[in-house]
């Protein structure tokens, strides 16, 4: 194959490279999926048990809302997860926070927007908290 072969060979690999960029996932980048997955609910879980653990507030928070959830495959699973996180009106000793409602109080009600990334090995039965920022 001369010069000018290899030429156009090249430029129908990028052309089709370019053409067929936005069709398809790059393969292990972070993918949307829905708050109700169950290895979602999972990381949730764990992160806010986390942050309840690392917290000085005698009163326990819980999700209030789930505004984004990714999840990336690699040597496991990481859960990227951005959340609106409240104080509730149970104190952290509390066996279950899920039913406990949110302060009301404008001196006791705190919310705030929590970035979580989880890492999973569900085979392994590990799980770690990865990043918890919260602001």
């Amino acid at each position: 194959m001369g010069l000018s072969g290899w030429l156009c060979l090249w430029a129908a690999v990028v052309v089709g490279a370019v053409a067929g960029a936005g069709a398809e996932r790059i393969v292990g980048a972070p993918v949307e999926v829905s708050a109700n997955e169950e290895g979602v609910q999972q990381a949730l879980r764990f992160a806010m048990n986390q942050y309840n653990s690392a917290s000085n507030d005698m009163y326990g928070s819980r999700v209030a809302q789930v505004l984004s959830v990714k999840k990336q495959i690699v040597a496991g699973i990481k859960y990227i997860i951005t959340a609106k996180v409240g104080r509730t009106t149970c104190t952290k000793s509390a066996a279950s926070l899920e039913n406990c409602a949110f302060h009301e109080a404008p001196e006791l009600a705190k919310h705030v927007t929590c970035n979580f990334e989880v890492y999973s090995v569900p085979w392994l039965n590990r799980i770690s908290l990865l990043k918890n920022n919260c602001e």
